[in-house]
């Protein structure tokens, strides 16, 4: 079933309330008794739910500016287009995170709006039930008020790709630009939109020549942030060295997650494994996707998923980076839109889950 603009804001509306009322009943009933509150600023739950754990470091660039370390937790992890727009926003005298907050909610609800007219452009019959899986994702709420990049980072990156489906090969690479500077991912941004490019040139029957080479500009977002770095702190992977100071593991144990999973209690490993199991189903889509989506599509999603699963520390981080991976809910629809049972099951886990994401993250818990 195709979808309007319209509907899929409403269908954003209606979860982003649903959050709001499951986190403010949480705080009120069992108070924050985790650690990742950032600030009590806030006396109002349903604002106090949203500033938690990476907050504080988009609070710090925002306020202040980078810093930087290659043994401890710096700043210089967290790409700056966020941080940024929180910073224009605070010119208007608003409170820092009540700006993210803001911003978070703005970019969610334009992000689902352009995913759904993206679904549409490639499979119209589909894009209903793909934002339906999108808006429902165990970690939504990370899209419709937590002072996070995720927002930022799908609007972009969605929009990027619907510009290059509507021939906008230009647009598309300034949102592309957009995106890398946002996460880092940029190798799935660029790659995905370079060989969806020559994928339609060739499908429309046109030679490929050097000017379809364009989207590789979109890597721009990341290389100025890296020449920040290096002309800031002289070390132009600064967002990658840094990673040390949150004990990031690096070869095979890296890859093996035993370095970490090894030192927790059976029970425990309950949480990573959950967020491994959806990582790779994401992963998984990427093979048929070459064929249902395209190959832009697969090779988009086998990098945007497999960076962050080679780099984990314990797979926690994974379930929320799914997020990024948005050509996997439309080939999740296209999979469930003729098994009816399924995909009623399929969304009710799913919502369950979500609030119980929702619940963990506004009591202070680390859930990515």
């Amino acid at each position: 079933m195709s979808i309007r603009p319209s509907q899929a804001l409403w269908r954003f509306l209606a979860v982003a309330a649903a959050c709001a009322v499951v986190g403010s009943v949480t705080i009120t009933l069992l108070g924050v008794p985790g650690s990742g509150r950032q600030i009590e600023h806030f006396t109002w739950p349903f604002l106090d739910m949203w500033v938690r754990w990476d907050a504080g470091w988009y609070e710090q660039i925002a306020l202040r500016e980078y810093n930087y370390s290659a043994t401890e937790q710096s700043a210089a992890a967290y790409f700056p287009l966020y941080p940024l727009a929180m910073r224009v926003v605070m010119l208007t005298g608003m409170n820092v995170f009540l700006a993210g907050i803001l911003l978070t909610f703005l970019f969610g609800g334009a992000a689902v709006m352009v995913f759904s007219q993206w679904a549409r452009q490639l499979k119209p019959e589909s894009a209903s039930l793909a934002t339906w899986l999108l808006v429902l994702w165990p970690f939504a709420f990370y899209i419709v008020g937590a002072v996070y990049s995720d927002a930022l980072f799908l609007l972009c990156v969605t929009m990027a790709f619907l510009q290059l489906e509507r021939g906008k090969v230009g647009w598309a690479t300034f949102f592309g630009a957009l995106a890398t500077a946002t996460r880092p991912i940029a190798p799935a941004v660029v790659l995905g939109l370079l060989v969806r490019h020559l994928e339609l040139r060739r499908a429309a029957g046109h030679p490929w020549t050097v000017k379809d080479l364009l989207p590789v500009f979109s890597a721009a977002g990341l290389i100025a942030f890296m020449a920040f770095l290096w002309w800031r702190f002289g070390d132009p992977i600064g967002f990658v060295t840094t990673q040390a100071g949150w004990q990031q593991l690096s070869g095979p144990a890296a890859v093996f997650k035993y370095g970490a999973l090894e030192k927790m209690k059976r029970i425990d490993l309950v949480f990573p494994l959950f967020h491994a199991l959806l990582a790779f189903a994401a992963l998984a889509s990427a093979w048929p996707m070459r064929k249902s989506l395209g190959w832009g599509y697969a090779v988009y999603t086998a990098v945007a998923v497999g960076l962050p699963l080679i780099s984990s520390r314990d797979f926690i981080g994974l379930g929320r980076y799914v997020i990024a991976v948005f050509p996997f809910f439309l080939q999740a629809a296209l999979v469930l839109e003729r098994r009816p049972r399924r995909t009623a099951l399929w969304l009710a886990l799913s919502g369950v889950m979500l609030v119980w994401m929702t619940s963990r993250f506004s009591m202070g818990f680390y859930t990515s």
